[in-house]
């Protein structure tokens, strides 16, 4: 039986390489992310490592607690240096700062993205080179207020060399500098696509952080005192909430944080590889349930000259083995290409990472041929157990009926499981058991569907091919005829483009929703006239200069700005503020209780929902913990309803100030005075904000264009990698008509015995795939349009409330799965146009 199955796989190379393709993309798309995952987490280990090399202990303030921006912490006093460098053993100390600054480019427009790509940092040039994870590359250190060192990739966007006069945004405004030096990061021109501007340290405080406060301290030991020691020693002088690290803990941590980045783009990256592999897995099954009623007589023949069930099984299970390793091992080598395609999807998105050799580690080894070895044996299994199960005698049947769409068992057994995955989804959705049941219940919910295909895809075929007898004629009934015939095989070959799509349809629906709930809330809500954006969200922005420039307009009636910090409050993790009496002219919170008037420097307002589950009420206490301030008590003084400005946490502006150190308006809000134009407004407005590189000007019209271009953006990178799933679905339906063409050869020859032309059959086979494609098409856009309702029922009362079936763009899906069934059956049909008559009519 061993050397038949060898005989068979070597008669049959072009059927393994076809049906090898579907689960190999799917292994070369998660080998890819694995090797990228690796080889960028081993490039920076060995960065860090090289640049921290010096630096022997590291001082900082506590961390007061973390958020999705990361730990939060109190600044130090730069006093404190000298304090250190009074320790025994202590060689060298210097304070750092890391703060926000973005540059601006010789044609007045900001460089770098810090809302939707790599931060934007503005810091100290340390001056003790074994400190400084920077090196000059090109002139000298900054040596006065008005000097910096810029890092090599952001001189080059900005195309600025020495001497060139650069302007650059900071806490304190905007600053203009010379650009006296260039350096590098280890060698690289940038950290991760990071944009940094080096001041002296005096600048640095005056510019990032305030007089006299610093963010960390880094320090060289004497000779011949460990890291350790030092770290020891600096402990017993540092004020409380004070914490030392060793240099080798410091690295650790910077290493880990860079793992930790990369994680969700792995994370989102392996679950379209799993989804690939899925489509594949429905591919594998369908192929080799084709092969083995093809040889069912072979199958018998063995059973009759005494081979055993387990051998059967045995050797089709060997074939999928073949499979599984020939997909694995090229989609491994070929993942090492994928990888450098995403890193240049990375670099993209300005997430620049450094160059570093290629690291295949074993785990990636290991996991790809696992992942592909175990699609396809596990895909192969039933067909396998069911070959080995077929009685020779009822095997020699020349004629096997499919009585699939008839069958009871199977109704069952695929509401059960179809059932099980919907009461997983809703589990997850609206009873709080976690995302990870809803990753169970949808593919239970695609498994389910597929096991009832053969039920539904009689009269659904019948349906989507009535027109084609009326249109084409003959051709058109064959088509129709073969699609129904058997169920099992249509339904099985749409399953896979039926995941595609229902996939497609769903993210189409939630992002068309999406972008409708902002809309209908922008105009229910927003009240004033104008946003200023900085492009900022939590990190940098706009010097509150500018929003006390535009009050002072007579064509403004009220400006507020708006303000997000870090902070820990009842679980959540950012607290927003603006003016709140201003606010209330720009925006309807829905206040149900108490007023925003009252919001001082110690009240807080809470969205209606938080406060009904807390059991707030006005007048109760909500501790509140400020990385500078530490826990502070803040009184509830309003309730509201509406929290796609405010968020779920509220507070004035003298809170604000009170609480948090570094004060940017992320955006600015403005309403016109009574009689002022639109067109005089926004002069008036661009005015002010000329002298601010980050602003841009937006009417509501503009602002709700802006928040849901990001919608899109998004939108379309999640479509370019589901287009791989689709993808492989199309290679399975080319895959089966091919085979069903070798099946129903001597039909085939008889067709065009008695009359029908190459270009008859050709429609045949073309129109049969197209209506394949459509069933699997009709099947997806139900269940995503079942799929996307459901998220949009959970995330009601989250910012989702209206839901919008984006009826034009699921029309554009179904004609492309239609346009698509004829290009998978090009060649399937070609092929079968091309029989030999007499030899197809006595083809056995």
């Amino acid at each position: 039986m061993f050397r038949t199955t060898l005989k068979n796989l070597a008669a049959r190379k072009l059927r393994l390489l076809t049906t090898s393709v579907a689960v190999l993309l799917g292994v070369a798309f998660m080998a890819g992310t694995l090797v990228l995952t690796d080889t960028i987490g081993k490039t920076f280990d060995n960065l860090f490592a090289n640049v921290n090399a010096g630096t022997n202990a590291y001082v900082r303030g506590e961390t007061a607690f973390t958020t999705e921006l990361g730990d939060q912490r109190d600044r130090l006093d730069a006093s404190l240096v000298q304090t250190i460098s009074d320790v025994d053993g202590v060689k060298h100390a210097e304070g750092s700062i890391e703060a926000y600054a973005q540059l601006v480019d010789k044609h007045g427009k900001v460089i770098g993205d810090p809302n939707m790509g790599a931060p934007t940092f503005g810091a100290t040039w340390l001056t003790d080179p074994r400190l400084n994870p920077f090196a000059i590359a090109e002139g000298r250190s900054p040596q006065t207020a008005d000097e910096v060192v810029i890092d090599r990739a952001s001189a080059k966007k900005g195309d600025f060399h020495l001497g060139d006069p650069i302007q650059v945004l900071t806490k304190s405004g905007a600053q203009m500098e010379d650009v006296v030096g260039i350096a590098t990061f280890g060698g690289e021109d940038t950290a991760a696509g990071v944009s940094y501007t080096m001041f002296t340290p005096d600048a640095a405080q005056r510019f990032l952080t305030e007089p006299g406060k610093i963010d960390a301290i880094k320090v060289v030991a004497a000779d011949g005192v460990s890291d350790r020691e030092i770290a020891d020693r600096i402990a017993t002088v540092v004020p409380p909430r004070t914490e030392v690290l060793t240099g080798a803990e410091i690295t650790a941590e910077n290493q880990k944080a860079v793992k930790e980045g990369l994680s969700f783009f792995s994370t989102f990256l392996l679950t379209f590889a799993l989804i690939a592999l899925f489509v594949g897995s429905f591919i594998i099954y369908n192929s080799f349930s084709i092969l083995v009623a093809q040889r069912s007589k072979e199958m018998a023949l063995f059973r009759a000259i005494g081979a055993s069930r387990r051998q059967v099984l045995a050797s089709v299970l060997a074939e999928a083995v073949a499979v599984g390793l020939i997909a694995s091992f090229v989609g491994l080598a070929a993942g090492v290409g994928v990888a450098e395609g995403l890193r240049m999807l990375l670099g993209a998105v300005g997430l620049t990472t450094p160059a570093g050799p290629i690291v295949v580690s074993s785990s990636t080894v290991v996991t790809s041929l696992m992942a592909g070895l175990g699609v396809s044996v596990a895909s192969a299994y039933f067909p396998a157990r069911k070959a080995s199960k077929v009685p020779p005698i009822a095997a020699m049947r020349d004629v096997a009926l499919d009585t699939s769409g008839s069958s009871r068992r199977r109704l069952v057994m695929g509401s059960a499981i179809t059932a099980l995955g919907a009461f997983a989804i809703a589990a997850g959705l609206f009873g709080g058991a976690g995302g990870g049941v809803v990753a169970l219940g949808a593919p239970l919910v695609f498994v389910g569907v597929a096991v009832l295909g053969p039920v539904v895809a009689r009269p659904i075929s019948r349906v989507l091919g009535w027109p084609l007898p009326r249109v084409k004629g003959m051709a058109g009934t064959l088509a129709r005829e073969n699609a129904m015939r058997n169920p099992k095989r249509t339904s099985a070959t749409a399953a896979a483009l039926m995941i595609g799509v229902a996939l497609v349809s769903f993210i189409t629906i939630l992002a068309s929703s999406t972008k409708a709930s902002i809309s209908d809330s922008i105009d229910t809500h927003f009240t004033g006239d104008f946003v200023v954006d900085s492009g900022t969200f939590g990190f940098g922005g706009f010097n509150p200069d500018m929003a006390q420039q535009l009050k002072a307009l007579p064509e403004v009636d009220a400006v507020s700005a708006l303000r997000i910090t870090p902070a820990k409050v009842d679980g959540g993790s950012t607290v927003t503020s603006g003016d709140p009496v201003a606010m209330q002219h720009i925006a309807d919170f829905g206040v149900t209780q108490g007023s925003f008037d009252d919001l001082g420097d110690h009240q807080i307002a809470v969205m209606n929902d938080t406060a009904t589950s807390k059991g707030l009420r006005i007048g109760d206490t909500v501790p509140v913990q400020f990385a500078k301030t530490g826990e502070q008590p803040l009184t509830v003084a309003a309730i509201f309803t509406n929290s796609d400005i405010a968020g779920e946490y509220f507070i004035g502006l003298a809170a604000y100030d009170a609480n948090v150190a570094d004060r940017f308006d992320s955006k600015v809000y403005v309403k016109l005075a009574d009689g002022t134009s639109a067109e005089q407004g926004r002069a008036a407005i661009e005015n002010v904000t000329d002298a601010y590189p980050q602003a841009t000007v937006q009417n509501s019209a503009e602002y709700k264009a802006a928040k849901t271009a990001q919608i899109d953006m998004m939108l379309n990178l999640v479509y370019a990698l589901l287009a791989l799933a689709v993808f492989i679905a199309l290679l399975g339906i080319a895959n089966t008509l091919a085979l069903s063409i070798f099946e129903r050869t001597r039909e085939l020859g008889l067709l065009r015995a008695v009359g029908m032309t190459r270009r008859q059959l050709k429609a045949t086979v073309r129109y049969e795939s197209v209506i394949i494609a459509l069933l699997g098409t009709t099947l997806g856009l139900a269940i995503g349009v079942v799929f996307g309702w459901s998220m949009l029922k959970a995330l009601h009362g989250q910012g989702l409330e209206t839901f919008a079936m984006p009826y034009a763009q699921l029309t554009v899906v179904a004609v492309i799965a239609a346009i698509a069934g004829v290009g998978a059956a090009i060649l399937p049909a070609r092929r079968a146009s091309r029989l030999n008559v007499l030899e197809a009519i006595v083809t056995d």
